[in-house]
């Protein structure tokens, strides 16, 4: 079953992304990152839609990439993945993750990528690259460590470590926490207050607030694709993945 992003308009200037397939818990594919940066594209050119968020669907945000395309990624040049977050990183208005229960892999490097986030309090932040033999995408390298430090960023990539969400809202990678089930709720007020201010001038400070670390942000978003792909055209890489397929068959 395909994972389906739908996209919602409001007639207050906010426009709701909400990946959905929780049969599967929302994992993300290849159509699904183009659905993502066709909502995207629509958001930046209609002048009426001033925030975006980001949401999953019935307690799970996203369980991260289909495995089953990083292995078909050992005949890729590009990681769809990370061409979507190039994108959410780059997109000029403000733009706001809920999550809720699990976000996993990508689910967590999202976040980064957004200018605020909120997450109920049993959310779990996992980046667990390491176990299927690859490496972090989405400038994840550069941006963790900046946050949580090196320490802590170590532990979350390479011994795949959770982190929870008062934890992360310590960190940094969160705005807030919430009771469960409220993180879209209060994502939609933090996004009234944002269309509240003056619009120009709200993506004049979003553009300089990204303006002194986009350099830094665009080499790590190349270094990881670069070694992304390499690791999935590794046996070790094929041979992890395959185990796990093999695996959850067996059950």
């Amino acid at each position: 079953m395909a994972t389906r992003i739908t996209t919602s308009r409001r007639e207050d200037g906010i426009t709701l992304v909400r990946i959905s397939c929780p049969e599967r818990r929302n994992i993300l594919d290849e159509a699904s990152y183009i659905q993502l940066m066709d909502a995207l594209a629509s958001a930046e050119a209609d002048d009426g839609v001033k925030v975006l968020i980001i949401t999953g669907s019935e307690n799970c945000f996203t369980a991260g990439n289909d495995l089953a395309n990083y292995k078909a990624l050992a005949e890729a040049t590009e990681v769809p993945a990370i061409t979507f977050l190039r994108r959410l990183h780059a997109f000029p208005k403000p733009a706001i993750a809920a999550a809720e229960g699990l976000a996993l892999g990508i689910g967590s490097s999202i976040l980064l990528h957004c200018d605020f986030a909120y997450a109920g309090n049993s959310t779990k932040f996992y980046l667990p690259f390491i176990n299927f033999a690859l490496t972090p995408l989405g400038a994840t390298t550069h941006l963790l460590p900046k946050l949580a430090g090196n320490k802590l960023a170590s532990e979350m990539l390479m011994l795949g470590k959770s982190l929870s969400a008062s934890r992360a809202c310590d960190l940094g990678l969160l705005t807030d926490t919430t009771p469960d089930g409220k993180a879209l709720e209060q994502a939609i007020d933090c996004a009234t207050r944002l269309v509240a201010k003056p619009s120009d001038t709200l993506l004049a400070t979003k553009a300089l607030l990204r303006e002194s670390e986009a350099e830094a942000v665009g080499h790590a978003f190349d270094r990881e694709e670069r070694q992304l792909l390499e690791r999935c055209r590794s046996a070790e890489a094929q041979s992890a993945i395959d185990a796990f397929f093999a695996k959850k068959a067996s059950h």
